[in-house]
């Protein structure tokens, strides 16, 4: 767990929560009760101070206030530096030492709440070291090359899958924010956003990969009042939160990450075991601060260090069994892939108290983690509503993926939530099979069919409804577990695609591997980023076809602002369709972030509504991005004849 001055990373919640206080440990190892993150508080007063009202209209201050005192507008504070503190290792069974950059006082980042229809305004405030001349190369006196990782400390604000505008003070990843600068952010949140799972990071070109590595990315929820209606659909909220166990919205975040921290000998080389694996001696501190050495793809496997629940390793948390509970699931890692897996414990004794190797990791998960799955049941990817409930037992998760899951224990007993490494790692080839965390579920409620369960449950949050929207949501249920009524965006058809004409857009990655005397090339459609080119000029008020492709390496696809639905996804050598694997369930959903495997051509559908401006897209393996995986987007409004207006660039 990430401890620091200001006691446990986040707060611990009450009830019959999943992140309760402590269930007492499942092996010799110390107990690390599993915290909720705290939730952001907003300003209880305006953003501008009423007992310094010089420069500013009077008037507007008081409509200012009277909007925050009725929810219309809150404003948040988010400062950026440096927190020191501990993070568990379980190949010591000890605490190390860390210094890591964050946001706000703890090392866990604050749950940041919004409503649809609200402005929200974010004063982030960089209160990170200066680094002067961070954009000379000191070797040879000349400025760094664009996609060569620099000024770490330099930072800016990205509401990743929020559907805002990406120019000005809003979601505008293109801005440079410096140590000792302040920026306030606007979001004005339309009132037909989405409710759901979405989060925040950095997203300075060239530092995304080392602050999010150090910690910086938060949860940002959405909250759902809106039930359907005959005439609209409605927030999935409405219909689960009355039959939920941890019905708190903080409650229900589970933050991933993936922290490579390591400690530096006095020539500036990490300090490692025989074994290579990363180790902090007494009195060295662990950071996260040389790109080349904690960010190459063979690193992580290499390193020992552990994915984290919330900020802790190996978290233990309380639950009862016969509750239905929801995770949001949010992987704010920056390259490893996790395949989630909760299970029961076949023989407690087999947990280990020290794992010292990759191997013990994965000997530990074959040995404890025997017993029958626990089922996960789907309901939206990325933060939005799937068309039908979707069951699954292991959950390939991407780096920028986000999976609202709802599970029951079926009966009291210790359970293990693990990494299942189902082959080799997407990215550093390594088998990375490992317990993640444990549960302790206590009571003596049994539910044989978890499936008749979840629908029971289900048809309890529909029969508050009225109406005939009732009537028809309860069929829905019925009939599959379908969320027709819950969906945030209508298909978008062949017809719709035909209408506008617009060419397909294809987008290709390609990594190509570094030699002795070249560096490796991080590329889409075969170019590196250059922030002065727009690579794809798109037209507002349409709709179009993507086609993603891979040619050497998976790779994360994520795009900002608009997110797609997901029409096919074709073996490149069979022709067919690809409906298993790390693939099921998804076609016809709706997400922002989507692996692009080496084997596969995906075909993808979105619309470009309300927003006009320049925004990214890039792959989430966030140091590929930074080395140049990533191209500018451009959003116009069409001429008389529908094509896209001519538009200056910077």
């Amino acid at each position: 767990m990430v401890r620091n001055r200001n006691g446990w990373g986040g707060a611990a919640l009450l009830g019959t929560s999943l992140m309760l206080a402590a269930c007492g440990s499942v092996s010799a190892e110390p107990p690390r009760p599993l915290q909720a993150p705290a939730l952001l508080q907003p300003e209880a007063q305006s953003p501008r101070d009423p007992a310094k009202p010089k420069g500013y209209n009077l008037l507007s201050m008081g409509a200012l206030t009277q909007a925050i005192q009725q929810g219309r507008e809150i404003h948040y504070i988010l400062p950026i530096h440096y927190t020191d503190g501990t993070i568990y290792n379980p190949a010591t069974g000890t605490d190390d030492k860390v210094r890591l950059r964050s946001y706000g006082d703890k090392f866990l980042a604050p749950t940041i709440l919004m409503q649809p229809g609200q402005t929200v305004r974010i004063s982030l405030l960089n209160q990170l070291d200066p680094e002067p001349n961070c954009n000379i190369d000191p070797s040879t006196g000349k400025p760094w090359p664009t996609n060569h990782p620099h000024c770490f400390n330099n930072t800016n604000l990205h509401s990743h899958g929020l559907w805002v505008s990406p120019t000005g003070n809003s979601d505008n990843v293109l801005l440079n924010i410096e140590p000792g600068v302040n920026f306030q952010y606007e979001y004005n949140v339309p009132e037909d956003h989405p409710a759901g799972t979405f989060w925040y990071h950095p997203h300075k070109h060239g530092s995304t990969a080392m602050q999010v590595g150090s910690g910086m990315a938060g949860a940002l929820v959405i909250k759902g009042e809106r039930p359907p209606t005959e005439q609209s659909n409605g927030d999935l909220d409405t219909l689960l939160q009355p039959v939920l166990a941890n019905a708190d919205y903080g409650g229900q975040v589970m933050l991933i990450q993936q922290i490579p921290y390591a400690c530096f000998d006095d020539k500036g080389q990490i300090i490692k075991d025989k074994a290579k694996r990363w180790v902090c001696p007494d009195g060295k501190i662990g950071q996260v601060k040389d790109f080349d050495a904690q960010f190459d793809f063979r690193a992580w496997g290499e390193s020992g260090r552990y994915t984290m629940f919330n900020g802790t390793v190996r978290p233990q948390m309380a639950a009862k069994p016969g509750q239905l509970y929801r995770w949001r699931l949010i992987h704010a890692g920056v390259e490893e892939t996790i395949n989630l897996r909760i299970r029961k414990i076949g023989n407690v004794a087999r947990v280990a108290s020290l794992l010292k190797s990759v191997k013990e990791q994965e000997q530990e998960v074959l040995r404890a983690c025997t017993g029958a799955d626990v089922t996960q049941y789907e309901v939206a990817t990325d933060g939005l509503t799937r068309p039908s409930v979707y069951a699954k037992s292991v959950n390939n998760l991407q780096p920028g993926y986000r999976s609202d899951i709802l599970f029951v224990l079926p009966e009291a007993g210790r359970y293990c939530v693990y990494d299942d490494s189902d082959g080799k790692d997407q990215v550093a080839g390594e088998d990375n099979a490992k317990i993640i965390g444990f549960i302790d579920a206590v009571g003596t409620d049994k539910v044989p069919d978890t499936t008749k369960f979840v629908q029971d449950k289900l048809l309890e949050g529909a029969a508050r409804l009225t109406g005939p929207v009732r009537d028809t949501v309860t069929a829905d249920i019925n009939d599959g577990l379908k969320l027709t009524k819950y969906v945030p965006h209508a298909t978008i058809t062949d017809a719709e695609i035909a209408k506008w004409k617009q060419p397909d857009v294809n987008i290709q990655f390609n990594l190509i591997g570094s030699t002795a005397t070249s560096p490796a090339q991080f590329l889409i459609n075969g170019k590196e980023y250059d922030p002065e080119v727009v690579n794809q000029t798109l037209i507002l008020g349409t709709a179009q076809q993507w086609v993603l492709s891979s040619l050497n390496v998976s790779h994360p696809f994520h795009i900002h602002v608009n997110p797609f639905q997901i029409v096919s996804i074709v073996d490149k050598v069979t022709k067919k369709e690809v409906t298993d694997g790390i693939y099921a369930g998804m076609k016809g959903t709706w997400k922002d972030t989507l692996i692009t495997a080496t084997n596969v051509e995906i075909t993808l559908r979105t619309r470009y509504n309300r927003y006009i401006g320049e925004y990214v897209l890039h792959c989430h393996i966030l140091d590929h991005e930074d080395q140049g995986m990533m191209q500018n987007v451009q959003i116009v409004l069409p001429d008389g004849e529908g094509k896209p207006m001519p538009q200056g660039h910077h």
